[in-house]
């Protein structure tokens, strides 16, 4: 195990208090871009096709690709998140706007399942769900707030189809600021991060069984092939632990509360509203996101557009990494026609 000793650059590095002085890292949409959005939209509707059933070729963005590709960088090299600014949702309903969505994504690259029934566009919204006090239901069902975490997934985006009344502030922090922070002030926070921990499936596993954890510890941290990468998901590994039947050391425990301390930090966390039509995306493996909680009502109703993307040509990845992170959450048989606690369908 290969332990990176030396901090990041500030360019992948970078705390919320540095870009909160500018709004450079806001890509504002052209018009031209969204015309030829609303073109491959109107294309793929007059070939009966229907979001999740083409691919790139069946929604040509020829003036977007410079665009694409200059997101595809930004995301695997640059700051790690994109915000794209200037959809007009008003011209379109739901379905429409997923099939947009879907056409940029798979520009990209693949999109991937996010629950155990396959869901491939999320709906973020609060569902008030009966088992609000589960410890396998997802928060992205309700109005509450979220820790600091990242999505299983290369990227996750984020379209805003309407905001709260009150709340639902998106943020995110950099996890590369944060593993500078920990070579300064805790280094011997590190091999237990490296080491890693066994994630909780929320009842979403092959098995179906709802104590069922991931076969081996998956690290915080990699180093491989002088690449860094994290990912970090607190509930997740304190409920693995806790299903394990092992509990978690002290040193670990206080590993992962440094971290989540960290995320919610002022210096290091980015606040944004996210506007409808905004298209955030977000590398998962250098940044992490959260939510306030929020209160719908006045003719708002939160929802977020939920996608998740395996980016092309991203290297080797730790295996624990590959295996539970990576591939989403697999749609699985068995929850084809069974209820799933970990979405509020019970």
């Amino acid at each position: 195990m290969e332990i990176l000793r030396h901090p990041l650059p500030s360019r992948v590095a970078w705390t919320g208090a540095e870009l909160s002085r500018s709004d450079d890292w806001i890509t504002q949409l052209t018009p031209a871009e969204l015309e030829e959005l609303d073109h491959a939209l109107r294309s793929v509707q007059q070939a009966g096709l229907k979001w999740g059933g083409f691919g790139a070729e069946s929604f040509p963005l020829k003036t977007l690709k410079t665009r694409i590709g200059t997101v595809d960088d930004e995301l695997k090299n640059g700051r790690g998140f994109v915000l794209l600014r200037g959809l007009q949702t008003a011209r379109y309903d739901v379905e429409e706007l997923k099939t947009i969505y879907w056409g940029l994504s798979v520009h990209l690259g693949t999109v991937i399942s996010q629950n155990a029934k396959g869901t491939m566009i999320e709906h973020v919204t609060d569902i008030a769900p009966k088992n609000l006090h589960d410890p396998n239901l997802r928060s992205y069902v309700t109005a509450a707030a979220q820790p600091p975490h990242a999505d299983l997934a290369d990227v996750v985006g984020l379209m805003c189809v309407d905001r709260a009344k009150e709340g639902g502030q998106s943020v995110i922090v950099s996890t590369m600021a944060i593993y500078n922070r920990i070579l300064a002030e805790h280094p011997e926070y590190l091999p237990v991060l490296y080491e890693g921990f066994h994630h909780d499936l929320r009842g979403e596993g092959p098995t179906g069984d709802s104590d069922e954890i991931s076969d081996v510890p998956v690290p915080v941290f990699s180093y491989r092939d002088g690449l860094l990468r994290s990912w970090f998901h607190s509930k997740k590994m304190r409920n693995g632990a806790r299903k394990r039947g092992i509990p978690l050391t002290p040193l670990q425990e206080e590993a992962i509360a440094y971290i989540e301390r960290q995320g919610t930090d002022s210096e290091v966390r980015l606040d944004m509203r996210l506007e409808r039509g905004d298209i955030q995306l977000l590398n998962n493996y250098t940044a992490m996101h959260y939510r306030t909680a929020f209160v719908d009502g006045d003719g708002h109703k939160r929802l977020m557009l939920r996608i998740w993307i395996e980016l092309r040509d991203m290297g080797e990845f730790d295996p624990a990494i590959a295996k539970w992170v990576r591939q989403g959450v697999p749609a699985q048989a068995w929850a084809e026609n069974k209820p799933l606690a970990a979405i509020g369908l019970v």
